[in-house]
Protein backbone atom coordinates (compact mmCIF):
# COMPACT_ATOMS: atom_id res chain seq x y z
CA UNK A 1 0.00 0.00 0.00
CA UNK A 2 1.02 3.61 -0.97
CA UNK A 3 2.47 5.99 1.97
CA UNK A 4 1.86 9.68 1.36
CA UNK A 5 4.14 11.70 3.73
CA UNK A 6 3.01 15.39 4.19
CA UNK A 7 5.74 18.03 4.39
CA UNK A 8 4.75 21.36 6.03
CA UNK A 9 7.26 23.84 4.23
CA UNK A 10 8.26 26.59 6.54
CA UNK A 11 9.10 29.28 4.16
CA UNK A 12 10.17 33.08 5.06
CA UNK A 13 7.80 35.06 2.89
CA UNK A 14 4.55 33.74 1.06
CA UNK A 15 3.07 35.67 -2.18
CA UNK A 16 -0.23 36.78 -1.59
CA UNK A 17 -2.26 38.43 -4.98
CA UNK A 18 -3.38 41.70 -4.71
CA UNK A 19 -6.62 41.11 -5.31
CA UNK A 20 -6.87 39.06 -2.12
CA UNK A 21 -4.36 40.95 0.17
CA UNK A 22 -6.09 44.52 -0.17
CA UNK A 23 -8.72 45.91 2.12
CA UNK A 24 -12.30 45.79 0.55
CA UNK A 25 -14.91 48.66 0.55
CA UNK A 26 -18.08 47.16 -0.45
CA UNK A 27 -21.15 48.50 -1.74
CA UNK A 28 -24.32 48.91 0.53
CA UNK A 29 -26.82 45.95 -0.89
CA UNK A 30 -29.30 47.03 -3.46
CA UNK A 31 -32.38 48.58 -2.29
CA UNK A 32 -34.18 47.34 -5.50
CA UNK A 33 -33.27 43.69 -4.79
CA UNK A 34 -34.53 42.44 -1.01
CA UNK A 35 -35.04 39.64 -1.28
CA UNK A 36 -33.39 36.40 -3.32
CA UNK A 37 -36.51 36.06 -5.60
CA UNK A 38 -36.15 39.52 -6.73
CA UNK A 39 -32.23 38.75 -7.75
CA UNK A 40 -33.86 35.41 -9.03
CA UNK A 41 -36.02 37.62 -12.05
CA UNK A 42 -33.49 39.66 -12.63
CA UNK A 43 -30.83 37.50 -13.63
CA UNK A 44 -33.01 34.56 -15.37
CA UNK A 45 -31.60 34.89 -18.52
CA UNK A 46 -27.78 35.67 -17.02
CA UNK A 47 -27.62 31.72 -15.86
CA UNK A 48 -26.34 29.18 -18.15
CA UNK A 49 -24.59 26.45 -15.56
CA UNK A 50 -26.88 27.05 -12.28
CA UNK A 51 -30.59 28.22 -11.30
CA UNK A 52 -31.50 30.87 -8.92
CA UNK A 53 -34.81 30.92 -6.85
CA UNK A 54 -36.08 32.38 -3.49
CA UNK A 55 -33.80 31.98 -0.61
CA UNK A 56 -33.64 33.43 2.85
CA UNK A 57 -31.96 36.46 2.08
CA UNK A 58 -28.18 36.53 4.60
CA UNK A 59 -27.61 39.20 6.83
CA UNK A 60 -25.20 41.75 6.33
CA UNK A 61 -23.08 40.02 9.06
CA UNK A 62 -22.43 37.49 6.75
CA UNK A 63 -20.74 38.98 3.85
CA UNK A 64 -17.77 40.15 6.03
CA UNK A 65 -17.22 37.11 7.34
CA UNK A 66 -13.78 36.61 6.03
CA UNK A 67 -10.58 39.31 6.49
CA UNK A 68 -7.87 40.08 4.10
CA UNK A 69 -6.41 43.41 5.18
CA UNK A 70 -3.74 40.71 6.70
CA UNK A 71 -4.27 37.57 4.84
CA UNK A 72 -0.14 37.74 3.81
CA UNK A 73 0.79 37.46 7.71
CA UNK A 74 -2.31 34.20 8.44
CA UNK A 75 -1.63 32.42 6.37
CA UNK A 76 0.44 28.72 7.53
CA UNK A 77 3.42 27.38 5.60
CA UNK A 78 2.11 25.00 2.37
CA UNK A 79 1.43 21.38 2.92
CA UNK A 80 3.35 19.40 0.31
CA UNK A 81 2.40 16.08 -0.75
CA UNK A 82 5.46 13.47 -1.34
CA UNK A 83 4.56 10.85 -4.58
CA UNK A 84 1.53 12.73 -5.28
CA UNK A 85 1.96 11.24 -9.34
CA UNK A 86 0.44 7.71 -7.34
CA UNK A 87 -2.71 8.70 -6.68
CA UNK A 88 -4.95 8.20 -8.90
CA UNK A 89 -8.22 10.77 -8.67
CA UNK A 90 -11.26 10.10 -9.72
CA UNK A 91 -13.80 12.13 -11.70
CA UNK A 92 -16.30 12.56 -9.50
CA UNK A 93 -16.06 12.45 -5.85
CA UNK A 94 -18.01 12.98 -2.68
CA UNK A 95 -16.64 12.67 0.78
CA UNK A 96 -20.30 11.87 1.88
CA UNK A 97 -19.32 8.55 0.56
CA UNK A 98 -16.05 7.60 1.05
CA UNK A 99 -16.53 8.09 4.68
CA UNK A 100 -19.95 7.01 5.23
CA UNK A 101 -19.08 6.54 8.68
CA UNK A 102 -18.89 10.30 9.48
CA UNK A 103 -22.58 11.97 10.03
CA UNK A 104 -20.86 14.87 10.18
CA UNK A 105 -20.05 15.32 6.58
CA UNK A 106 -23.80 15.56 6.32
CA UNK A 107 -24.22 18.26 8.44
CA UNK A 108 -25.43 21.67 7.51
CA UNK A 109 -24.36 24.10 10.32
CA UNK A 110 -26.12 27.99 10.51
CA UNK A 111 -24.06 30.58 11.67
CA UNK A 112 -26.93 33.22 12.51
CA UNK A 113 -26.99 36.25 12.63
CA UNK A 114 -22.75 36.65 12.93
CA UNK A 115 -19.72 36.63 10.53
CA UNK A 116 -18.42 33.68 11.97
CA UNK A 117 -18.47 31.47 8.66
CA UNK A 118 -14.34 31.34 9.31
CA UNK A 119 -15.06 29.47 12.90
CA UNK A 120 -17.77 27.38 11.62
CA UNK A 121 -16.30 26.19 8.35
CA UNK A 122 -13.10 24.91 10.51
CA UNK A 123 -14.95 23.55 12.97
CA UNK A 124 -16.88 21.73 10.37
CA UNK A 125 -13.89 20.32 8.47
CA UNK A 126 -12.58 19.36 12.07
CA UNK A 127 -14.96 17.18 12.78
CA UNK A 128 -14.98 15.45 9.49
CA UNK A 129 -11.31 14.98 9.82
CA UNK A 130 -11.54 13.57 13.40
CA UNK A 131 -13.51 11.06 12.33
CA UNK A 132 -11.71 9.77 9.04
CA UNK A 133 -8.17 9.84 10.66
CA UNK A 134 -9.87 7.81 13.23
CA UNK A 135 -11.95 5.97 10.95
CA UNK A 136 -15.16 6.16 12.58
CA UNK A 137 -14.02 4.83 16.12
CA UNK A 138 -14.68 8.46 17.14
CA UNK A 139 -17.08 11.15 16.56
CA UNK A 140 -16.45 14.52 17.96
CA UNK A 141 -18.16 17.58 16.96
CA UNK A 142 -15.90 20.81 17.43
CA UNK A 143 -18.31 23.91 17.89
CA UNK A 144 -17.58 27.14 16.21
CA UNK A 145 -18.04 28.99 19.99
CA UNK A 146 -15.00 28.21 20.78
CA UNK A 147 -13.16 29.70 18.37
CA UNK A 148 -15.69 32.36 17.71
CA UNK A 149 -15.13 33.63 21.79
CA UNK A 150 -11.81 32.86 22.71
CA UNK A 151 -9.25 32.84 19.43
CA UNK A 152 -8.51 36.30 19.78
CA UNK A 153 -5.52 36.18 17.09
CA UNK A 154 -8.36 34.89 14.81
CA UNK A 155 -9.77 38.40 14.15
CA UNK A 156 -12.60 40.31 15.19
CA UNK A 157 -15.21 37.18 15.91
CA UNK A 158 -18.26 38.17 14.57
CA UNK A 159 -17.30 40.82 12.40
CA UNK A 160 -14.76 38.53 10.58
CA UNK A 161 -11.67 36.21 10.79
CA UNK A 162 -9.04 34.51 9.35
CA UNK A 163 -8.85 30.88 8.22
CA UNK A 164 -4.89 30.19 9.00
CA UNK A 165 -5.19 30.86 12.75
CA UNK A 166 -8.19 29.25 13.51
CA UNK A 167 -6.13 26.04 12.25
CA UNK A 168 -3.60 26.98 13.96
CA UNK A 169 -5.57 27.55 17.45
CA UNK A 170 -7.02 23.91 17.49
CA UNK A 171 -3.47 22.76 17.29
CA UNK A 172 -2.07 25.32 19.92
CA UNK A 173 -5.32 25.15 22.00
CA UNK A 174 -7.88 22.59 21.02
CA UNK A 175 -11.05 23.49 20.37
CA UNK A 176 -14.31 22.04 22.74
CA UNK A 177 -17.09 20.16 21.43
CA UNK A 178 -20.61 22.31 20.72
CA UNK A 179 -24.43 21.80 18.43
CA UNK A 180 -26.39 23.99 17.53
CA UNK A 181 -27.78 27.03 18.88
CA UNK A 182 -30.16 26.23 21.91
CA UNK A 183 -29.25 22.64 21.96
CA UNK A 184 -28.16 20.60 25.01
CA UNK A 185 -25.54 19.23 22.60
CA UNK A 186 -21.34 19.53 23.22
CA UNK A 187 -19.72 21.66 25.81
CA UNK A 188 -20.32 25.31 24.05
CA UNK A 189 -23.46 24.95 21.77
CA UNK A 190 -23.56 27.67 19.24
CA UNK A 191 -24.70 30.86 20.96
CA UNK A 192 -26.33 33.03 18.55
CA UNK A 193 -29.80 32.74 16.34
CA UNK A 194 -30.24 33.66 13.22
CA UNK A 195 -31.47 37.22 12.22
CA UNK A 196 -34.45 39.19 13.85
CA UNK A 197 -36.56 41.71 11.87
CA UNK A 198 -34.10 44.43 12.35
CA UNK A 199 -30.94 42.23 10.85
CA UNK A 200 -28.12 44.16 13.83
CA UNK A 201 -25.83 41.53 13.85
CA UNK A 202 -24.78 39.62 17.28
CA UNK A 203 -22.02 40.46 19.43
CA UNK A 204 -19.28 38.05 20.09
CA UNK A 205 -19.72 36.07 22.76
CA UNK A 206 -17.83 36.47 25.78
CA UNK A 207 -14.72 33.25 26.31
CA UNK A 208 -15.80 30.66 28.65
CA UNK A 209 -13.56 28.58 30.61
CA UNK A 210 -16.87 26.44 31.99
CA UNK A 211 -19.36 24.00 29.79
CA UNK A 212 -23.13 24.18 29.86
CA UNK A 213 -24.53 23.31 32.66
CA UNK A 214 -25.61 19.40 32.53
CA UNK A 215 -22.64 18.37 30.23
CA UNK A 216 -20.47 15.47 31.21
CA UNK A 217 -17.44 17.63 32.03
CA UNK A 218 -17.15 20.66 34.02
CA UNK A 219 -13.85 22.81 32.50
CA UNK A 220 -13.61 23.30 28.83
CA UNK A 221 -9.61 22.22 29.10
CA UNK A 222 -10.72 18.67 29.58
CA UNK A 223 -13.28 18.89 26.63
CA UNK A 224 -10.89 20.44 24.06
CA UNK A 225 -9.38 18.08 21.66
CA UNK A 226 -6.14 18.91 19.10
CA UNK A 227 -4.96 19.32 16.05
CA UNK A 228 -1.00 17.84 15.07
CA UNK A 229 -0.49 20.11 12.48
CA UNK A 230 -1.84 22.87 10.67
CA UNK A 231 -1.14 24.26 7.04
CA UNK A 232 -2.60 25.91 3.69
CA UNK A 233 -3.02 24.03 0.26
CA UNK A 234 -1.58 25.50 -2.46
CA UNK A 235 -3.72 26.85 -4.88
CA UNK A 236 -3.70 24.16 -7.13
CA UNK A 237 -6.32 22.43 -8.06
CA UNK A 238 -5.20 19.06 -8.41
CA UNK A 239 -3.09 19.69 -5.00
CA UNK A 240 -6.44 20.42 -3.27
CA UNK A 241 -7.86 17.35 -4.71
CA UNK A 242 -5.35 15.52 -3.62
CA UNK A 243 -5.64 16.56 0.18
CA UNK A 244 -9.09 16.24 -0.32
CA UNK A 245 -9.29 12.97 -1.08
CA UNK A 246 -6.42 11.55 1.41
CA UNK A 247 -7.64 13.40 4.34
CA UNK A 248 -10.96 15.39 4.11
CA UNK A 249 -12.66 18.38 3.51
CA UNK A 250 -10.71 21.25 3.46
CA UNK A 251 -11.77 25.01 4.35
CA UNK A 252 -11.44 27.44 1.68
CA UNK A 253 -12.46 31.32 1.56
CA UNK A 254 -13.94 33.15 -1.68
CA UNK A 255 -15.51 36.46 -2.45
CA UNK A 256 -19.42 36.35 -3.08
CA UNK A 257 -21.30 38.28 -4.86
CA UNK A 258 -24.92 39.56 -4.97
CA UNK A 259 -26.23 36.85 -6.87
CA UNK A 260 -24.47 34.10 -5.20
CA UNK A 261 -26.96 34.71 -2.37
CA UNK A 262 -29.84 33.62 -4.94
CA UNK A 263 -28.37 29.81 -5.57
CA UNK A 264 -30.94 27.14 -5.81
CA UNK A 265 -28.98 24.19 -7.58
CA UNK A 266 -26.38 23.65 -11.12
CA UNK A 267 -22.66 25.07 -10.67
CA UNK A 268 -22.18 28.40 -9.93
CA UNK A 269 -20.46 30.99 -11.75
CA UNK A 270 -20.86 34.69 -11.03
CA UNK A 271 -22.99 36.65 -13.81
CA UNK A 272 -24.40 39.58 -11.82
CA UNK A 273 -24.39 42.08 -8.98
CA UNK A 274 -21.52 43.76 -6.59
CA UNK A 275 -19.14 42.40 -4.62
CA UNK A 276 -21.01 41.20 -1.17
CA UNK A 277 -17.68 40.30 0.73
CA UNK A 278 -15.27 37.42 1.69
CA UNK A 279 -17.39 34.23 2.63
CA UNK A 280 -15.68 30.50 4.55
CA UNK A 281 -16.57 27.62 3.57
CA UNK A 282 -15.72 23.80 3.36
CA UNK A 283 -15.11 22.13 -0.09
CA UNK A 284 -15.86 18.40 0.22
CA UNK A 285 -15.57 16.95 -3.09
CA UNK A 286 -15.57 17.34 -7.11
CA UNK A 287 -16.84 16.27 -10.18
CA UNK A 288 -18.39 17.64 -13.74
CA UNK A 289 -21.91 18.52 -14.48
CA UNK A 290 -23.28 19.25 -17.96
CA UNK A 291 -19.19 19.55 -18.97
CA UNK A 292 -18.61 22.28 -16.38
CA UNK A 293 -15.94 21.18 -13.50
CA UNK A 294 -16.98 22.33 -10.15
CA UNK A 295 -16.35 22.18 -6.30
CA UNK A 296 -19.17 20.28 -4.09
CA UNK A 297 -19.53 22.73 -1.09
CA UNK A 298 -21.03 23.35 2.34
CA UNK A 299 -22.31 26.21 3.05
CA UNK A 300 -23.46 27.58 6.75
CA UNK A 301 -26.72 29.68 6.05
CA UNK A 302 -28.55 26.17 7.01
CA UNK A 303 -30.43 23.73 5.08
CA UNK A 304 -33.00 25.95 3.81
CA UNK A 305 -30.60 27.69 1.68
CA UNK A 306 -29.12 26.54 -1.82
CA UNK A 307 -29.31 22.81 -2.43
CA UNK A 308 -30.26 21.47 1.13
CA UNK A 309 -27.37 24.27 2.23
CA UNK A 310 -25.27 22.75 -0.50
CA UNK A 311 -23.61 24.08 -3.63
CA UNK A 312 -21.42 23.59 -6.57
CA UNK A 313 -18.74 26.59 -8.23
CA UNK A 314 -16.48 26.06 -10.55
CA UNK A 315 -13.61 24.33 -10.72
CA UNK A 316 -10.06 25.15 -11.80
CA UNK A 317 -10.54 28.58 -12.76
CA UNK A 318 -9.97 29.85 -9.36
CA UNK A 319 -13.64 31.18 -10.02
CA UNK A 320 -13.85 33.93 -6.85
CA UNK A 321 -10.46 33.26 -5.36
CA UNK A 322 -11.93 29.59 -4.32
CA UNK A 323 -8.87 27.98 -4.82
CA UNK A 324 -6.66 30.60 -3.57
CA UNK A 325 -7.14 30.85 0.58
CA UNK A 326 -7.36 27.13 1.57
CA UNK A 327 -6.37 25.34 4.72
CA UNK A 328 -6.74 22.22 6.94
CA UNK A 329 -5.10 20.28 9.75
CA UNK A 330 -4.57 16.92 10.86
CA UNK A 331 -5.76 15.54 14.12
CA UNK A 332 -3.57 14.80 17.65
CA UNK A 333 -5.45 11.87 18.90
CA UNK A 334 -2.50 10.85 21.61
CA UNK A 335 -2.98 14.28 23.78
CA UNK A 336 -6.25 12.59 24.51
CA UNK A 337 -7.10 9.89 23.38
CA UNK A 338 -4.77 6.63 21.98
CA UNK A 339 -6.41 4.45 19.48
CA UNK A 340 -4.65 0.95 18.90
CA UNK A 341 -4.01 0.15 15.14
CA UNK A 342 -4.18 3.60 14.18
CA UNK A 343 -1.32 5.34 12.24
CA UNK A 344 -1.44 8.85 10.98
Amino acid sequence: MNRFILIVAALAALSVPAVLAQNYNFAPFNSRYRTTASIASQIRNLTRSWVAGNNTLPPAAYYKGVLYDRLGETRLAPAILVNPEDIALPDTFDARQKWSMCPSLNVIRNQGCCGSCWAISAASAMSDRWCIKSKGKEQFSFGAADMLACCHACGDGCKGGYLGPAWQYWVNQGVSSGGPFRSRQGCHPYPIDVCDASGEEADTPKCSKKCQSGYNMTDVWQDRRYGRVAYSIPADEQKIMEEIYLNGPVQAAFMTYQDFHAYKSGVYRHVWGHMAGGHAVKLMGWGVENGMKYWLVANSWGEDWGDNGFFKIVRGENHCGIEKDVHAGLPSFNKHLEFEGIHF
